[in-house]
């Protein structure tokens, strides 16, 4: 399932009013009959269109989703980080891929054959409970990023991507300030919070006048990261906020 909004999937990390993310551990029955493989960044995991031969575990690395449509319109549909499968409800309902994935950073995963899979789905009642759960919480995410689209100011719907892009990027060791290259063109950024790109550069320049964020050589620093987080009270009542890209 794929969302047009921003928010990353994966993570550890839950949040107010956020399902808690698989992590790249929880998966010991799927890694067990798995092939190991690392894909540089801008090489293709599967493409839009093709039979989908292998479902993918993301142990570490961050993946963005493409859909071209007929008329030839790109759309980055989402993004996807450490503890993400992708590829399953095309081998679950042996479909083509509805979009190509591509990696943005140094990936790092774990691939097992799609009728491997489905046989272990159907043998290993803890895995297939976890595929349930990951795909619910998916489903979950949609719902409140759709609702923050409509809810959310521009500001804010880059202010929790920028956040929810730094959790998925800086080192574990990284407790204070937080430096990271943003791997997505301005407007693949653009497309993700429902905004132009030329929006997209006044939004980051005003969050750099409020002391948000700070630009040096391609680097964005973050020196307080949890002041772009916005917890789902910080609008209304009525306007549950989840991170915009990521599921």
């Amino acid at each position: 399932m794929y969302n047009s909004s921003f928010s990353i999937a994966g993570g550890n990390e839950g949040g107010v009013g956020r399902p808690a993310a698989p992590s790249a551990d929880d998966w010991a029955g799927f890694c067990s009959g798995s092939l190991a493989y690392i894909f540089p960044p801008g090489a293709e995991l599967f493409q839009q269109g093709t039979p989908a031969q292998m479902v993918y575990l993301l142990k570490s690395g961050l993946v963005k989703l493409m859909r071209v449509e007929e008329d030839g319109q790109q759309m980055i549909v989402g993004l996807r980080s450490a503890g993400w499968l992708m590829g399953v409800e095309s081998a679950l309902l042996q479909s083509p891929h509805p979009v190509t994935a591509v990696a943005l950073t140094r990936c790092d995963l774990r691939c097992v054959p799609s009728a491997q899979f489905r046989k272990m789905l159907r043998d290993d009642a803890r895995l297939s409970w976890k595929v349930h759960q990951v795909q619910s919480r998916e489903v979950y995410s949609q719902v409140r990023q759709l609702s923050g689209l409509g809810c959310l100011s521009a500001r804010h719907r880059l202010e929790q991507f920028l956040w929810d892009l730094s959790a998925a990027l800086k080192p574990s060791d990284s407790h204070h300030e937080v430096r990271f290259q943003v791997p997505l063109r301005d407007w693949e950024v653009a497309q993700l919070i429902a905004v132009t790109s030329s929006y997209v550069c006044r939004l980051l320049k005003e969050l750099e006048s409020d002391g948000l964020l700070r630009r040096h050589k391609g680097w964005i620093i973050l020196s307080q990261p949890e002041r772009l987080w916005h917890e789902p009270e910080s609008e209304t009542e009525s306007s549950p906020v989840r991170p915009f890209g990521f599921a």
